[in-house]
């Protein structure tokens, strides 16, 4: 296929302005229809499923690098590789409506039997499509599982004592469940 080269001036001579009026409306029209098309793409997720849309990956992506970047600020530390494993996932919390009761029987003036009731229901709401969905209360961070550190400085025990007792201060994780190591 060969391309030439189009002068604009013999274009409209030849063809006049009323088809390249034509054309840039039918462009237009075309590109209306697309960007419909994409917005309406968008829409037909709810957008309370957009706006819940959890994603453990780029947690804990985001949760390493800032460990990496706050460890190698230790003192002895050095450069620093982070991995963190969660135990769950974000948990969502609904609130509930809780109703308690005791119903006794009697005979005369002596209590026979004592029954207990409980009942818990969710607070149920109705959204602008008159769709009932439960009441979120709030959102769960992910629960973390272990730490692994691997650092420069890992070989020293008060470099890992401090790197441990940071990551255990950061994210509430005992200990036990952080584990330090040299570098190679």
């Amino acid at each position: 296929m060969e391309w030439k080269q189009i002068d604009l001036k013999d274009f409209f001579q030849k063809h006049g302005k009323k088809n390249l009026l034509f054309a840039l409306g039918l462009l237009g029209i075309a590109l209306i229809f697309l960007a419909d098309f994409s917005f309406k793409k968008d829409a037909e997720i709810p957008a309370a499923a957009q706006a819940s849309s959890f994603d453990s990956q780029t947690y804990t992506q985001q949760l390493q690098k800032q460990l990496e970047e706050t460890i190698a600020q230790v003192e002895g530390a050095g450069e620093a590789r982070v991995m963190v494993t969660l135990e769950s996932g974000e948990q969502t919390v609904y609130a509930c409506a809780e109703k308690t009761g005791t119903d006794y029987t009697q005979t005369g003036e002596e209590r026979v039997s004592e029954k207990s009731t409980y009942q818990n229901d969710y607070i149920m709401v109705e959204d602008q499509n008159g769709n009932k969905r439960a009441l979120q209360q709030t959102t769960l961070e992910p629960e973390i599982k272990g730490v692994a550190v691997v650092c420069r400085g890992g070989d020293d025990i008060m470099v890992v004592k401090r790197v441990t007792e940071l990551v255990s201060v950061l994210l509430g994780v005992p200990t036990n469940r952080i584990c330090v190591t040299k570098m190679i």
